[in-house]
């Protein structure tokens, strides 16, 4: 066995011989970049480890020479035959970008299924020898007379300790809790989006609705791939990796509870209730459910009704009798979240033609109206996220992430204003949209030849050179970051997708793109990715660019309006089971569609 200690995280695995560096760093809980699962094709692995340099890692097209003589490897394709500190570059995502929640279009009055009733008991005497939980129940009308054995054996001392003035928590009809005093005031529950990438969880007052702290942060389960097929495949290959990222999962929402309780200064135990949401995968993976299905045709999954738990079972760190709730998927990869995007929008209540377009590795698309409410899921990949793309990455401090091409000059804009280490999904959009309408790529997606440039000008014809993977263009003035003709392909395959989806959608309804009222961005790639350029490329349908309107994370306020809400909760049940979905892999004209999508067409404003 060897020791792996991994820096700054201070974390130290013992491994056997031969396993990977990347393996290792699961084991210890330290997040590495992989968002190819661990195949090598991706390169985002990149870790520093000078002993294992020389020894255990071979070249590699992803590390340049430079970086090779300074001992970084890429951590999937480094076994371990020796102790080995190893240093993993710090992350900067802005996770937060992705708030807890979006814009809520519309107030809704606080009217949760919670609820804290104070009482005032008379205490047993030899004329009335009621049993304390019969006492107590009698106080409660309309509730389920029955209880657990863990709140019964609490029961005697807590209406003794109290002097029979006690709050009882109910939850619907249950009884939940019963604490001593009055602690009506304190009623807390947790809405939370799990994303594949991102989780966003808010801290929710439920006797107000008032939204008390919200907080982000990265989903650890990225280590296991960027996408979810890389996650179906990896819980499938065994009990054990599925039990592992159901546990990392829980581990960062309770991470994230702790953060909000003590922003909002919150005992964790007045947390009583927490409503999730997330993609039909990423539902599986919380709640430990094998997803394998889901991943070859016809993509069934173990449930689509919403699940009910027990907070404890979960190993969610709210009060120990809290529940959870799994908000209702439509289909294998349509989600709760896109019940949540429907939901917070009131799709199904408004006039006229509206899309709503969660993009990210798979692109959830809903089409309301003419009584009908529609939806699909597109296979996007991973493009959007940065990965696959040669200097891609994810939206973090120095990804590029808006271009503009003036003349020859090419304007670069990243976040947090520093030196560029990559590009990230909008400033992707940004320049392949750019360099279409300067004609350095051409309609059909290809980037022009270093040695065919005579119709650019100078300042764009000296960032066209030839690299390990053909022709590509240069965009920081340093050189090391470039867009190359495979990132171009692979920003097609995922607009291609997500347009012939819409496209279908709009066949389904007998509707055409100038019949759209509004186009809704939802998630916080729709937030900053530029209107201008995602019709340039064809990413959207053709509609003027006021009609496109950024709804934040929607899905968020979903999950939050099924929290304070029984009637909105009741209206996301109902929206889950009256949504039509259409399965575009059974299509048989999606093919023709998506080969029609790819090209780009410029198109004036």
């Amino acid at each position: 066995m060897y020791s792996v200690k991994f820096i700054p995280d201070n974390k130290t695995v013992m491994v056997a011989p031969g396993v990977t560096v990347l393996e290792a760093a699961l084991a210890a809980g330290v997040v590495v970049d992989a968002a190819c699962g661990g195949k090598g094709s991706c390169g985002k692995c990149k870790v520093k480890a000078p002993a294992a340099k020389t020894e255990n890692s071979a070249p590699d097209r992803h590390l340049s020479e430079d970086e090779l003589a300074e001992g970084w490897v890429l951590a999937c394709r480094c076994p371990v035959f020796s102790d080995l500190v190893v240093e993993v570059p710090a992350r900067f995502d802005t996770a937060s970008r992705k708030t807890g929640l979006g814009r809520l279009l519309r107030p809704v009055a606080a009217d949760p299924f919670l609820k804290k009733i104070t009482l005032k008991l008379d205490p047993p005497t030899l004329e009335d020898g009621r049993s304390d939980f019969e006492r107590l129940s009698d106080a409660l009308p309309g509730i389920n007379r029955t209880a657990g054995p863990g709140l019964l054996s609490e029961l005697p001392k807590t209406l003794r300790a109290a002097g029979f003035k006690v709050t009882a928590v109910i939850h619907d009809r249950e009884l939940l809790a019963v604490e001593q005093g009055d602690t009506a005031g304190s009623l807390f529950g947790l809405s939370v989006d799990i994303g594949t990438t991102t989780l966003a969880a808010s801290l929710v007052d439920l006797n107000t609705g008032a939204v008390a702290a919200t907080l982000s942060a990265g989903n650890p389960q990225q280590a296991f791939g960027a996408d979810v097929i890389s996650r179906i495949n990896y819980a499938a290959r065994s009990p054990e990796n599925l039990a592992l990222l159901q546990e990392r999962v829980v581990q960062a929402i309770n991470s994230l509870v702790e953060r909000l309780a003590a922003q909002a200064q919150v005992n964790v135990e007045a947390i009583y209730e927490v409503v999730a949401v997330g993609n039909t995968t990423m539902s599986h993976l919380f709640l430990g459910v094998d997803p394998s299905n889901l991943a070859p045709a016809p993509f069934i999954p173990v449930f689509t009704a919403p699940v009910s738990a027990g907070a404890s079972a979960l190993g969610l760190k709210i009060n120990k009798r809290g529940r959870v709730l799994m908000m209702p998927n439509i289909a294998g990869y349509v989600g709760s979240d896109t019940v949540g995007v429907m939901l917070a929008t009131g799709l199904d209540r408004q006039d006229g033609l509206r899309l709503a377009i969660d993009i990210g590795t798979n692109g959830e698309v809903v089409l309301a109206g003419r009584g009908r409410l529609l939806t699909c899921s597109t296979a996007a990949g991973p493009a959007f996220e940065g990965a696959q793309i040669r200097c891609g990455m994810r939206a973090a401090e120095g990804a590029i992430e808006a271009v503009a091409i003036e003349g020859g000059t090419v304007k670069i804009s990243t976040i947090g204003g520093g030196e560029a280490a990559g590009i990230c999904g909008s400033g992707l959009v940004d320049a392949v949209a750019a360099l279409y309408q300067a004609g350095v790529i051409d309609q059909g997606g290809r980037l022009s030849r270093p040695e065919n440039t005579s119709h650019l000008p100078g300042g764009l014809r000296e960032r066209l050179r030839r690299g390990p993977d053909g022709p590509e263009f240069v965009l920081s003035p340093d050189g090391l970051v470039a867009i190359t003709q495979k990132d171009i392909r692979e920003l097609q395959l995922a607009k291609g997708a997500i347009h012939a989806g819409i496209r279908i959608l709009l066949r389904e309804l007998g509707a055409a793109a100038e019949d759209i009222d509004e186009v809704l961005l939802a998630g916080a790639f729709g937030n900053f990715i530029s209107k201008r350029s995602a019709l340039i490329i064809g990413l959207l349908p053709a509609v003027e660019p006021d009609k496109i309107i950024p709804v934040g994370n929607a899905a968020g306020d979903g999950a939050y309006l099924s929290l304070v809400s029984k009637a909105e909760r009741e209206r996301a049940f109902r929206l889950a089971r009256t949504a039509e979905h259409v399965e575009l892999s059974a299509r048989k004209d999606f093919q023709e569609e998506f080969i029609a999508s790819l090209g780009f067409s410029l198109r004036p404003f």
